[in-house]
């Protein structure tokens, strides 16, 4: 049960991620448009690790709520704590609504 604690808890960081994935994406919407280079401009390491988190956080929450539903329907529920749960469930949803109603 502490690797699924643990691995519940990475999942919180990237819908953390994917929090800061959306912040991003709205500050570079509001950049004004510069004119095409020949040049590559790189992305930031830090900014990056956002946004590969950001958008794999998708699948790794459904990954999560499965397994979720597996202890549930096992019966050991009472093994996580309920907010990491709720919260992780939380985000599925709003990651649906923003990836596919978006």
């Amino acid at each position: 049960m502490k690797v699924i604690s643990f691995f519940s808890r990475i999942t919180v960081i990237c819908n953390c991620c994917f929090l800061l994935f959306i912040f991003v994406g709205r500050l570079e919407a509001r950049k004004t448009i510069t004119p095409v280079t020949d040049k590559v401009v790189p992305v930031p390491f830090f900014k990056d690790i956002i946004i590969t988190l950001g958008i794999s956080a998708i699948l790794i929450n459904l990954l999560m709520c499965i397994v979720y539903s597996v202890i549930v329907i096992m019966g050991r529920q009472n093994l996580l704590p309920k907010w990491l749960v709720m919260v992780n469930f939380l985000f599925l949803i709003l990651q649906f609504l923003y990836f596919f109603f978006r």
